[in-house]
Parts: C-alpha cells; structure tokens; sequence
C-alpha cells in the first residue's frame, strides 16, 4: 500500500465515522501503522469507497473500521471486503471478532457472527460483541 493510499483509507473513516456519525475519537491509531494489520478497500474510480481492517496480532483476529463512503453505500462493496477478510482471517485458523454498531447486528449475522454478550457504549456509540467461528452465511447482495 502507497502512502497516499493510506491516506486516502484513512480519509474515508474520518469521513464516516468523525464528520457524519459524529463519533469524538482519535480515529488513526498505532494499530494502523502495525505490521500485523492488514488493510482492505475498494476503489472506484481510483478513490476508495469502502474499507475495513483486520488485526492479526492476537489469539483472536478482529475485524473494524468498516466504513463505506455515503454516496456509494447499498452496492455490496462492504459484502465483497468482508468476505475476503473473513478469508483471510480463515486462513489464521482463530476465531474473528468484532465490535459491532449494533444497529448492524443482523448485517454482521448474515456472514456467521453470533452476539457474544450485552451491548456497550464504544465512543459514545451502542456497540454487540460478535464472534464469528466458521464458514460465512450465504449473503444476499
């Protein structure tokens, strides 16, 4: 990954997360710069317009910062990251977590997570734990 692509990964989940939901964090940590983390996107015309990140230096693999630009939202781009991710964290034979928005519950379900325990707040943002151990659900695009 070039430089100006992180940045532009990087740009998208600040769009998302801090200027349209409103989310108060430090949204770019140590974590992305981590030689265990990996980075998937997907670009449109050169632009990514859907990321997310798998961090693979734990017992568990975790999945995060899934974030779709607002004008290219309802296409499957999310769908066709987290499949491949979820190859990928296959592959490391762990099992993958994830903290979840949890109006995303039923999303997340359609891949095989399962809720893990209640609901809690993540930055001000009701937050499910879900844990996913196998093969992904048929997901209907």
């Amino acid at each position: 990954m070039t430089a100006v692509q992180m940045q532009r990964i990087l740009q998208l989940r600040v769009s998302v997360f801090v200027a349209e939901q409103g989310i108060i964090c430090e949204e770019v940590d140590d974590l992305d710069r981590a030689e265990t983390t990996v980075h998937l996107w997907l670009e449109v015309e050169g632009e990514p317009v859907s990321v997310l990140r798998l961090l693979l230096d734990g017992p568990v693999v975790r999945i995060g910062r899934v974030a779709t630009h607002a004008g290219h939202r309802r296409r499957g781009y999310s769908e066709q990251l987290m499949r491949v991710a979820l190859q990928r964290a296959a592959a490391t034979g762990r099992p993958v977590e994830i903290h979840a928005q949890a109006y995303l519950e039923n999303w997340y379900g359609k891949f095989g997570f399962e809720r893990t325990g209640p609901d809690f707040l993540e930055e001000g943002v009701d937050h499910t734990p879900m844990t996913w151990r196998g093969e992904p659900q048929a997901v209907d695009a």
